[in-house]
């Protein structure tokens, strides 16, 4: 599996990028999640590593070779100087058919 940009499928990334936004406000990113395996994913779960960074939507499957959309949004609780940079973590099911 590869997560992008949603404007870069070339280039894989390998934490999200949120950058930096104003404390009290919040703002929608959009990913790319490209299962690049044989398998089917099944019964995905997403989850990142900050408590202020929402899964508004993600993939449940996704089929072999596809690629699907993931949102999340950022509402900072402090105005931070540099960008946020969030680990992703994804649980499922692999199915060889």
């Amino acid at each position: 599996m590869r997560i992008y940009r949603h404007d870069d499928l070339k280039n894989p990334i390998d934490k999200l990028d949120l950058g930096t936004v104003e404390a009290g406000s919040q703002k929608i990113y959009e990913f790319a999640v490209e299962n690049d395996s044989i398998a089917d994913l099944e019964d995905l779960v997403f989850s990142v590593d900050n408590s202020e960074v929402l899964i508004v939507s993600a993939p449940t499957n996704i089929k072999s070779m596809a690629i699907a959309k993931l949102v999340v949004e950022w509402s900072p609780s402090l105005t931070l100087k540099s960008g946020l940079k969030a680990d992703l973590s994804v649980k499922g099911h692999e199915i060889y058919k």
